[in-house]
């Protein structure tokens, strides 16, 4: 047997179905199946479960393959951080942008978060970067409470509500 006949001959013949066979059968069965479901009153209610969780988990999937909307990357902040003013963080040009009836400060006054933050890193005596607040809870226009937790010496977190008070010079704790 020479090279040049295995290009116009198999080297083994290869493995013939019979039309007839029980493969052909198996697969007319199963492509025969949706049919044969949908004839009763039951098949079409399964059908119709299935074509409905099939959209579902097309719905959920595509909604978890799309990314939310970015954020501002300044809106998260630790407890107890100023927030930086506007003009400063554009850069020079935004600050000489500014007019006579710009505000006076440049920081906005604390809020119950940070001021609740601060108190709670004095009594515990850490840093106040080491302080965060988890939630607020309001309890009137005036009045919120707190919950901030330390990361104190060693494995100790302690953790509490604080209130805090929104008086005429900002918010304090009683």
């Amino acid at each position: 047997m020479n090279a040049e006949s295995t290009v116009f001959r198999a080297s083994r013949p290869a493995v013939v179905v019979a039309p007839g066979g029980d493969g052909a059968r198996a697969a007319a069965w199963l492509l025969a199946l949706p049919m044969r479901l949908a004839a009763s009153p039951l098949g079409r209610r399964l059908l119709a479960a299935v074509a409905l969780g099939v959209v579902l988990v097309a719905t959920v999937g595509y909604l978890y393959d799309s990314p939310d909307p970015a954020r501002a990357a300044g809106s998260f902040r630790p407890a107890g951080l100023a927030v930086e003013a506007p003009a400063a963080s554009a850069g020079p040009a935004a600050a000489g942008r500014q007019t006579a009836a710009a505000p006076a400060r440049k920081t906005p006054a604390p809020g119950p978060a940070e001021v609740a933050a601060a108190w709670w890193a004095a009594r515990q005596k850490v840093a106040v970067d080491k302080v965060r607040s988890l939630q607020q809870r309001r309890i009137s226009a005036t009045e919120t409470q707190v919950l901030v937790v330390a990361q104190a010496a060693g494995s100790r977190m302690p953790s509490g509500f604080v209130t805090v008070r929104k008086g005429p010079s900002g918010w304090k704790v009683p």
